[in-house]
């Protein structure tokens, strides 16, 4: 399959997504000081590896965040600094995409959109089960055009490909020193111990999973908290009435410690299993 090549209008997207000039990226890439100068001078910009390299820094932000950690002594402080601002500040700025981004980041493996949604969930009713407090303010509510993903704050960053995902130990260490550099946080400092204990706890028990469990609990759940699809009962869940729903459910099930949930989440998985058609059971 043909590379793709950056259009004119991408590549002024580019500049203004990542906060960056035209020669510092050109810097940036050791390419020739004018070559995105003149880039952005053409009606048609031509088809080539470097007009390639361009489109993939503007459709992975994590290439381009790798690109600029590894080449940050080719930019000035201040150029450096904007640049990590405009990658981080969305994250930053947002409680549970800053606890979704901690999971991603301590994941040892890629996480999907349902099985992060599937982690985010149970954190929360969790952490109102045993700590009597959210881990993140925003109310359950899945909306049109995201399936039943529980967020749709979280939904919108994983298509547009928001989060950043590690691609080695020395990319992670040199993000981190610059974020503590910089910002004077990190994710990390952000999350207090035992919120990150329920983080965990999830993380580790649903990773004995597959997908197919992931789209169909998140089913089940939009079920029990807001009824059949497509009919008039309830959009939302506030955060109280969250808790008063599986603080029922776990009273009756006997769910008192946080050991209790795995044999919990297991009949449940169980019990969906068998309700849904064999040619799906692959949870």
């Amino acid at each position: 399959m043909e590379k793709k090549s950056i259009s004119k209008e991408e590549l002024n997207k580019m500049l203004q997504k990542y906060a960056i000039g035209k020669k510092p990226l050109a810097k940036l890439l050791g390419w020739g000081e004018t070559t995105i100068v003149l880039y952005c001078g053409m009606d048609t910009i031509p088809s080539n590896e470097y007009t390639q390299t361009l489109y993939r820094l503007y459709t992975d932000k994590n290439s381009f965040r790798e690109l600029l950690t590894d080449n940050r002594d080719k930019l000035t402080e201040v150029a450096y600094r904007k640049c990590l601002t405009k990658l981080y500040k969305p994250i930053l700025d947002s409680r549970i995409l800053l606890i979704a981004q901690y999971i991603i980041d301590k994941s040892p493996y890629p996480l999907s959109q349902a099985h992060l949604d599937v982690l985010l969930l149970w954190a929360q009713i969790l952490s109102l089960k045993f700590l009597n407090k959210p881990v993140f303010e925003d109310v359950y509510q899945p909306t049109k055009g995201n399936g039943n993903s529980p967020y749709r704050v979280v939904a919108e960053a994983y298509k547009e490909n928001l989060f950043f995902t590690e691609n080695t130990p020395e990319s992670s260490t040199v993000l981190k020193e610059s974020l503590i550099k910089y910002f004077n946080i990190t994710p990390d400092k952000l999350i207090d111990d035992e919120t990150k204990d329920i983080l965990s706890f999830v993380t580790e028990f649903f990773s004995w999973y597959g997908e197919r469990a992931f789209t169909n609990m998140l089913a089940a759940e939009r079920f029990r908290l807001c009824g059949p699809p497509n009919t008039k009962n309830r959009r939302s869940v506030s955060i109280e009435l969250m808790k008063k729903i599986y603080g029922d459910i776990f009273e009756q099930a006997k769910v008192k410690k946080l050991k209790d949930v795995e044999s919990f989440v297991f009949k449940r998985l169980e019990a969906i299993r068998k309700k849904i058609p064999v040619t799906d059971k692959q949870i």
